[in-house]
């Protein structure tokens, strides 16, 4: 190792890479929503990168826009400060699709309404197909539509548009037509008197038809509203599972992505699920008798907590559960105990003074244990009926700044 070390990385690959990595730490640094386009652009066929990387755009307080048909290009653009969705991202819409829409674009300026749109773009190219997954993603929302009541009517408003357009092909026109030139009326009066006064589709309707025609949630996540408190009950995610060790504990939260069932040779059913969070994805293994037990849950919709141990192979990792419950559920429920993980190589005893003072602040009726660790092993210490405490946020947060980043776990 020592011989090969002397030539192995020789002084040109390292130049090289270091002109690389000064290259784009200065684009990030300066072309930051350039730069993460053009990130997510190079990985727009791995969806855990493009999960991690709009992720990371978040933390830099740069927001990914949902496709818009007057913005987006083919793939991820800049628009403004922020990166915008291509086209290319929505499913059920092919290149020809895509370059028929930016062609009518150029051409006329930007669409003023989707009458205009469906008025001026090839519809054999642009098929209903098409438009209803550029409707679901939200495509139009910035022309002030709602996709509830847009999906209703795009069949009639696609309909009068190509009457009108093989009205204007052949020549005719309607004394309709001319009254409106004439009193100066809004050609698209009669598309905005189609549209039903409906309601919007419930935020969690939304994100799903997202979820279906771009492989991702864009405006928002079901695990959003539970953020501030994921803590409490996960000491992992998609990102921070891959420093984890074989074999150790892990809980996250998510919704399921996938399910692939195997039956067993004992003709039982198992399951491999893929459970996404706001990092990325994580698979799952259910094993017959606790995929028996959570059946109706995996293949529901609520955010789940899944519980188990870590399974590390050399190409990839899993989780082998042993337990799932409602997300929600595992937020309501009082706690009963906390473990608080010490790592003895680094902390010293007036960290575990700094705790028990932590504690004995917070009054209540969990119970605790600490568990010491080191490299050769783990020992857990039951801290007794003397202190007895109140698990919430505020307390994992304070034990977490003395022990490291989510060494606090309550059950």
């Amino acid at each position: 190792m020592e011989t090969f070390a002397q030539y192995g990385f020789n002084k040109s690959h390292s130049t090289a890479y270091a002109m690389i990595s000064y290259q784009t730490a200065y684009l990030k640094a300066h072309y930051p929503a350039e730069f993460m386009a053009a990130l997510l652009t190079s990985e727009k066929d791995n969806r855990d990168k493009i999960i991690k990387h709009i992720a990371g755009c978040k933390d830099m307080g740069i927001f990914v826009l949902p496709p818009d048909i007057n913005e987006s290009q083919r793939d991820f653009s800049v628009s403004g400060d922020q990166v915008r969705f291509g086209l290319s991202a929505v499913k059920n819409v092919g290149i020809g699709a895509i370059d028929t829409v930016i062609e009518a674009r150029d051409r006329l300026g930007k669409f003023r309404s989707f009458d205009h749109f469906c008025e001026h773009v090839d519809l054999r190219k642009v098929n209903k197909r098409v438009i209803e997954s550029l409707i679901k993603c939200g495509a139009f929302d910035a022309m002030g539509y709602k996709r509830r009541p847009l999906m209703s009517s795009y069949e009639e408003i696609i309909e009068m548009a190509q009457r009108r357009h093989r009205e204007k092909s052949s020549g005719q026109s309607s004394i309709f037509d001319q009254f409106e030139k004439k009193e100066g009326t809004d050609p698209n009066v009669s598309e905005k008197t189609m549209l039903p006064d409906l309601p919007e589709w419930e935020h969690r309707e939304l994100l799903a038809y997202e979820k279906e025609t771009l492989g991702f949630y864009i405006t928002g996540h079901p695990l959003s509203g539970f953020t501030a408190r994921l803590g409490m009950v996960a000491n992992t995610d998609a990102a921070a599972i891959l420093e984890k060790k074989d074999k150790e504990e892990v809980s996250f939260a998510g919704v399921v992505s996938n399910i692939r069932e195997v039956t067993t040779k004992k003709k039982d059913l198992m399951a491999y699920v893929t459970i996404e969070d706001l990092k990325g994805s994580i698979t799952v293994i259910f094993f017959a008798d606790v995929y028996r037990k959570v059946y109706d849950l995996l293949h529901g919709e609520e955010p789940v907590l899944i519980k188990g141990v870590l399974d590390v192979g050399e190409e990839s990792i899993k989780v082998i559960a042993s337990e799932a419950v409602p997300l929600a559920e595992a937020l309501d429920r009082p706690f009963q105990t906390a473990s608080f993980r010490f790592d003895t190589s680094r902390l010293a005893e007036h960290d575990l003074e700094a705790l028990r003072t932590l504690l004995r602040r917070c009054p209540g009726k969990a119970e605790g244990f600490i568990h010491l660790l080191d490299d050769q092993s783990e020992t857990v210490i039951y801290l007794g009926k003397n202190i007895l405490f109140a698990p919430s946020g505020q307390l994992k947060e304070e034990a977490d700044r003395i022990l490291g980043d989510d060494s606090t776990q309550f059950m």
